[in-house]
């Protein structure tokens, strides 16, 4: 059991559609239950939840609950941080999972909805790693900021810009599915110029997948090896394929089955990667699109204490 903290819990009624929103009363219930007294944050706004934790944990709490999805959980995490500063480097995030694609609750191994707020004190906490990444904003100019899960550059963020310009009602799975085939049919590999902790790569490529977590896109298991805790961020640079082929691998794709398949993707593990191309190449950042390349990533070692399952 963990000690007795302040916590704040982050709500987004908004997330999954509206059904955060309509879960909070049950979902509150089993809060007061579990931890007693603690002080809500209701986003009201994008970027709102980064706000409210930082300041949350300026006024001293020790504990951030996260209610919502994907793009919740990483304004959260960006709220324990003043650029490159822990703003109270003993703070514990914790994950109530209810979103569209509900990743990082996967990778945490938390059940959805409800039944995760018991492992907010019964779980285990760990120094997770986070990526950080440098990139170019639609506007102009540069900014920085971290991801828990995945950043994805290429088809990735093309997906991202469709699912989260269209309904989620269909729910997570099929909502990335279908942007996934409806980008397929549309895309072209744009030119990559990478550099892999300090190799060069050069040439077409469907996407560049840079995983800290293991799913991303509404399931798809995309790095089965990950590790939260291992220092390094896994790097897949999948090669230029037609539509048939991607469609006949699609499968491989969801289930994690990339490695050792050198016609299909080239693997590796990293601590920093700069991706720069001569085309437009969008992000995805945990589900976010916030902009566009150049880029670089990373490994920021256990950056961010986090609870999870078991």
């Amino acid at each position: 059991m963990m000690k007795a903290m302040k916590t704040a819990v982050v709500l987004n009624p908004r997330a999954a559609a509206g059904r955060a929103g309509a879960q909070w009363p049950l979902i509150e219930a089993a809060l007061r239950n579990e931890l007693g007294d603690w002080t809500p944050l209701r986003t009201e706004r994008p970027g709102h939840a980064t706000d409210l934790v930082r300041q949350a944990l300026r006024d001293g709490h020790d504990r951030i609950v996260s209610v919502g999805g994907d793009g919740t959980h990483h304004e959260v995490v960006n709220g324990f941080f003043d650029g490159d500063i822990a703003v109270r480097p003993e703070a514990v995030l914790a994950v109530v999972p209810i979103g569209t694609g509900s990743d990082l609750g996967r990778t945490l191994r938390l059940p959805p909805g409800v039944d995760a707020v018991p492992i907010i004190t019964r779980g285990r906490v760990v120094h997770s790693d986070l990526g950080r990444v440098t990139y170019t904003r639609h506007n102009g100019g540069t900014t920085t900021c971290y991801f828990i899960n995945v950043a994805d550059f290429g088809a990735g963020g093309a997906v991202a810009e469709r699912v989260n310009n269209s309904s989620k009602g269909m729910g997570g799975f099929w909502s990335f599915f279908k942007g996934v085939l409806t980008t397929l049919i549309h895309y072209r590999a744009p030119h990559f110029e990478l550099e892999i902790d300090g190799e060069a790569i050069n040439g077409r490529s469907l996407s560049v997948i840079v995983a800290n977590a293991e799913y991303y896109g509404g399931g798809i298991h995309v790095a089965p090896r990950a590790s939260l805790e291992d220092g390094l961020i896994d790097v897949f640079v999948l090669a230029d394929m037609s539509i048939f082929r991607a469609m006949l691998n699609l499968r491989r794709f969801y289930v994690g089955d990339l490695y050792d398949r050198p016609r299909l993707v080239r693997p590796f593990q990293a601590r920093r990667i700069a991706l720069r191309s001569p085309e437009r190449v969008l992000i995805n950042l945990d589900g976010e699109q916030p902009g566009t390349l150049p880029a670089t990533v990373e490994a920021i070692p256990k950056a961010i204490r986090i609870v999870m399952a078991g």
